[in-house]
């Protein structure tokens, strides 16, 4: 819109009428995980989509049925070896809290007993928010499949630093680098930015 003063594309889609959550969605694959109370592990299903290029596995493969370990950490896998180890019975792997940090998580995490959110929605996980996830018992979490490789957190990260929240913030953001000067009116800016 203006060479001197940037906006992230993020205020463009609020300004569309998109909500967070929904842009999240449309851009990122999400995947469910589960606390297992009795293994102390997160439960997660085996998808040998998710290994579509070849990488090296940065935590150890364990089956959730039995517990066993099917890869180590370090080993590669791809799609071929991710589709012969589904067919052969590994539908559920466990994970480490471990596993978490650096992860984006999808829904906003709130501590019930003071009604805080103690993560938004899209912010990056710290080893200090998995703990308080253990502590206050939330035994599911939705990550967001990002990777270096495939797909990566860029439009999260920019998300994360987009200081609009709502249509109405974004349009009148927009319409402040259009008319410098002028003062925003949400109607008129609206106007203009149809």
């Amino acid at each position: 819109i203006d060479r001197k003063r940037k906006l992230p594309v993020t205020t463009l889609l609020y300004a569309l009428g998109y909500k967070k959550k929904e842009i999240l969605e449309l851009f990122y694959q999400f995947k469910t995980f589960d606390f297992d109370k009795k293994e102390k592990k997160w439960k997660a299903k085996f998808n040998p989509e998710d290994y579509k290029r070849s990488i090296k596995l940065r935590d150890d493969l364990i089956n959730q049925a039995d517990g066993k370990k099917i890869l180590k950490k370090g080993s590669k896998i791809n799609l071929a070896i991710a589709k012969k180890i589904y067919s052969e019975g590994l539908k559920n792997i466990l994970v480490s809290s471990d596993y978490f940090v650096g992860k984006y998580v999808k829904d906003s995490l709130i501590d019930i007993s003071t009604q805080e959110v103690f993560l938004k929605s899209g912010s990056p996980i710290k080893k200090e928010d998995i703990d308080k996830v253990v502590e206050l018992n939330i035994d599911s979490l939705v990550i967001a499949g990002v990777d270096p490789i495939n797909k990566g957190p860029y439009l999260i990260d920019t998300l994360n630093i987009d200081k609009n929240n709502s249509k109405e913030e974004a349009i009148n953001d927009i319409y402040k680098v259009l008319r410098p000067g002028e003062p925003p009116s949400f109607d008129i800016a609206k106007e203009i930015f149809n």
